[in-house]
This record gives structure tokens, sequence and C-alpha cells, in this order.
């Protein structure tokens, strides 16, 4: 008879997209997959410029052999064949070691940064063949087609013109030589500097490029971390400034539970709230939103700090005229200060409200409310199920003694959070992301070693009868080197300098790209990231010059003006 008085049940069928977890982790590893897309094109452009240049000075300083080699009847296609077997084992070699990069550390690091949002199984780390021959034959296209396009160029000449020197770039006027007033303050030598500098062209833009890559990344580096760094110590200590987060198993006693927990030596003020979970009603909206309802408004300030972002002095205080938005939320839902939102709680009860401010927020999305708005809107008392409790100081030991103290002797307390751990949590995220910033510095570094390396090669190869004729001519190693550095230090000036702008666009992509919906990155790049982008650059151009100077001291003027005829 029991049974016949059961209400019909109502059914709820929701698939995976019903589910906030799942939709939150599509969205995390949707952002990844940009991000995936942009490094390795920009990698890859970086890759096929230096494969043509290094390719492109190999061949030409192997005229006189290429021209022999044509003229003993060796075929286009057989002489090409040492170069092309040469780009392909540099071009096999590298992509293996990337692979062992690409499928093994990476994917672990990328993991371990998400860890801490989602209860993931351990990761299964695969070789995966498509990507594999995707970045194979990327590599090889880069390096393969530059090897091809070198070698077409120079063995479309005849094995006579091969045989003799490559005749240097004619010299050209210069925009700067119409600018008299500036023009005629130049001595000699750098006259000579300013026309070398828009002589060598592909040398021009090469340095330029590598070293405004360099630059940008090492600031994407620190940038990224700067955003992850200043969002823990903001949203636990400017923001939440509660030290233990108490969960009660009995609301209606949550009065006399709150007495007691303050009685404790080490409980130095504490607050009753309302906390339970509510959603906007919106049909792009998925997040998971808590709604926070202090028994005392004038009280909350000292656990939980309301303003806006840019103004830590102005402070937003709960009132009955509407309900105070974290800022994430708002940008995610497109809400704004004075908009009227639907929330709907657990019980499927909706009710409207306005929203009177929008506040600084970091982690997660809250939702607070005064009681008196609460009742007014929901037609009933919250019921205080959490007490925010501030203790002072305490090391660690001293946190799991107060948490079994309470436990122990609140039979109508259920569970105890401190914040330390909260941010200890943070705190190995922030450790994982310096693996991060320094993949990006040393890429950016090899990229800048590289890429300096190879043009300044290529420009003493190119100058070396010049540089030889200066030497017998009575200049002195220091002032050989002064003459060609100068042309470096210039474009390495002109390309940190593009480098900054890079820098600072690159790292505001990739805190957008990476930023997680429960999670807001501050886009402001530090100053001092800017300093280490520039300082590291200089120091990885100054290690190149250095290598430069003692190829300048060591040139053979015998071999270099020596005639072929």
């Amino acid at each position: 008879m029991e049974l016949l008085v059961i209400n019909r049940p109502e059914w709820y069928i929701l698939d995976r997209d019903q589910n906030v977890g799942y939709v939150s982790y599509i969205q995390d590893t949707d952002r990844v997959a940009k991000l995936a897309t942009v490094f390795p094109i920009v990698f890859f452009v970086v890759a096929a410029l230096i494969s043509l240049t290094t390719m492109s000075r190999m061949v030409e300083e192997e005229r006189g052999e290429i021209g022999t080699l044509k003229a003993l009847g060796y075929t286009k296609i057989q002489i090409a064949g040492k170069y092309l077997v040469y780009a392909t084992l540099a071009t096999v070699i590298g992509a293996v070691i990337g692979m062992l990069i690409g499928f093994n550390i990476l994917p672990k690091i990328i993991s371990d940064m998400y860890a801490m949002m989602y209860n993931l199984p351990p990761l299964i780390i695969e070789f995966n063949i498509k990507y594999a021959m995707i970045g194979l034959l990327v590599a090889g296209t880069c390096t393969l087609g530059a090897t091809i396009y070198s070698c077409v160029k120079e063995l479309a000449q005849t094995p006579a013109t091969l045989m003799r020197p490559k005749a240097p770039k004619p010299g050209k006027r210069v925009i700067l030589e119409k600018i008299n007033f500036i023009w005629s303050k130049l001595n000699f030598t750098h006259k000579v500097t300013v026309r070398n500098l828009f002589r060598y062209k592909k040398r021009f833009l090469m340095t330029i490029i590598g070293v405004m890559g360099c630059t940008s990344l090492i600031i994407a580096g620190f940038g990224l971390r700067d955003a992850i760094g200043y969002m823990v110590p903001s949203q636990y200590g400017n923001i939440f400034k509660y030290d233990l987060n108490i969960s009660i198993k009995d609301s209606k006693n949550s009065k006399k539970t709150l007495e007691n927990i303050k009685k404790n030596e080490k409980i130095e003020d504490a607050i009753n709230l309302n906390m339970q979970s509510v959603e906007i009603v919106k049909d792009d909206n998925n997040q998971n939103i808590q709604l926070i309802v202090p028994n005392n408004v004038n009280e909350l300030e000292k656990y939980i700090s309301l303003k806006p972002r840019k103004n830590d002095e102005e402070k937003y205080i709960l009132n009955d005229e509407g309900i105070i938005l974290t800022e994430k939320l708002a940008k995610l839902l497109n809400i704004n200060e004075g908009d009227i939102i639907r929330l709907r709680n657990a019980d499927d009860i909706e009710v409207d409200a306005r929203v009177y401010k929008i506040t600084e927020n970091y982690i997660m999305h809250y939702i607070y409310m005064s009681p008196t708005l609460y009742e007014k809107l929901y037609c009933e008392k919250p019921e205080y199920n959490t007490i925010y409790a501030n203790t002072g100081k305490l090391d660690e030991g001293q946190e799991k003694s107060l948490g079994k103290e309470i436990l122990n002797n609140e039979e109508n307390v259920s569970t105890i959070g401190f914040t330390s751990d909260t941010k200890n949590i943070f705190n190995d995220v922030m450790e994982n992301m310096n693996f991060v910033v320094w993949i990006l510095i040393v890429a950016a570094g090899m990229l800048a070693i590289v890429v300096l390396y190879n043009l300044s090669n290529t420009n003493i190869s190119e100058r070396i009868r010049e540089l030889a004729t200066i030497k017998v001519l009575g200049f002195y190693n220091k002032e050989v080197y002064n003459y060609v550095s100068r042309e470096t230090v210039i474009l390495t000036i002109i390309g940190i300098l593009f480098g900054l702008v890079g820098g600072y666009l690159l790292t505001l992509y990739i805190i957008k790209t990476c930023e997680l919906d429960i999670l807001m990155f501050n886009s402001q790049v530090h100053i001092l990231s800017y300093v280490y982008g520039v300082v590291l650059t200089v120091i990885f151009a100054t290690i190149i010059n250095i290598t430069t100077y003692f190829a300048l001291k060591n040139i053979n003027l015998i071999e270099s003006l020596k005639s072929v005829e």
C-alpha cells in the first residue's frame, strides 16, 4: 500500500555535454590544440630560414668544387646528391631528437599543469605515427627544399663561372643618404656600415627575425610566469583572507557551532556563511558557480575582499540592491553591471537578480549576496552551512593539530580545509610552469645562437677578400672586429625592439589561449620580464660576437687574397 502513494518519478537524461567537468576538459584541450598550431608554425618558419641560410652558405663555399665536378662530367643530380644526403641526415637526426622531447617531456608537463583541476588517470604516452610523419615531412620540406633551391641556383651557372670566386654584391645608395643633416655627420666607417646593412638584405631580415623571435620567446616565458605567479598570492592573500574553511553537517545548529569554534584559542575570528552551487540560466553557460551569503555583511571584509581589480582603495559592501559577480564569470557570460540575470539553484528554483558590482577574482567563480536579498528572492532565510575562520600564522603541524581538535570536539563539523593546502597545490603548478619558462628560454637561446652564428659565418665568408684586404692595409684585429660587429649590433638592437612588441603580443596570445574558464591570469607583463628578455638576448648575441672575433683574427690573408687566374 505504501508504494501506491509514491509520486510518479521524473526522469532526467543527461549526455556528456551536460557534464561540467567533461565540457571544461574539452575546452581546455582545444586551447592546447590552438597553441600546438601556432608554435610549430613559428619554429618551422625559422627552421626554413636557417636551413636556407646554412645550405646557401655551404653550397657557395664549395663553388669551386662544384664547378670542377661539373667540368669533369658529373651530372647536376650527382653533384646535388651530396648536399641532399647531408640535409637528409640532419633532418632525420633532428626529427628523432625532437620526437623524443615532443612525445615524452612536453605532454608530461602539460598534463601535470591540468591535473590540479581534474581527477585524471595516469598519462599514457604513445608514439603517434601520424604526427611524427607530419613533423618529419614538414622538417624535410624545409631543409631539403632549401638545399634544392641553393643547388639549383648554383648549378645553373657554367663550370668556368663556378670555379671563380663569387662577385661581391654591388653597393647602392641608401635612403639615409638623402637625409643630409644625418648623413653628413657620419664618418667613413659608419657610412660603410649603413650601406652594408642594406647591401645584404637577406642577412638584414634574417638577423632581425632571429633576434626578434629570441626576445619574444623569452619575454613570453617570463610573462607567462608573471601571469600565473600573480594569480595565487592575489587570490589567497589579497582577496581570500580567511585561513580555515569548515563545512557544517546540520545548518540548524550553525550558530552554536560557530560559538564553539570561536572559543578555540587558535581561532582569532569566524563567520557563518551559506554556500551552495548555482548556475546562471543562459544558453552558453556551463560554469560551476558558488553562491556565498554571509551572516553579517559588515564582517565579510575580514575574510573576503570585494573590490575592483584596478583600484585597491575602493571596497564593495553587499547590500539589498543586487549581487556581486566575479570578473572572469562576467567576461565569459558577457554580463555587465546593472544587468538582470536569472539564477537557478540545486532545487531548480529560479530567481532574477540585478548585478550590482563586478569584483576582482582569479580562481573559480563566485556570486555574493546579502542575507536580506536572499530572503527576498527565495522567500526563506539562508541556511548557514559553512564557517570561515582566521587563525593567524600557523605552521603545518599546528594546522593539522587544530584540524584534528575541531573534528574531535565538534560533531556538527563534516570537513575542514586550510587555505595553505590550496596555495601549496597551485605552488606545485608554478614549479611545473617554470619548466615551460625554461623550455621557452632554451628554445629562444638556441634560435638566437643558430641564427646569429650562421649569419656571422655567412657574412665573413661572403666578404673574406674585403676583410683580408683591410687587414693588409693596416687595420688591427679589433678595428676589423668593430667594422663587422657594428652591423650585427645595430641589427640586434632593431631585432630586440621588435621583440619587445612581439613578446608582449605573444604573451597576451598565450595567456588568452591557456587561460582556463575557472581562472583569470594577470595580463600585465612585469617590467623585469622585458629586462630579462633584453639581457638574455644580449648575452646570446655577445657569445656569437666573441666567436666572430676569433674567426676574424684567424683569417688566412694569403689564402683569401690569392688569385684563381
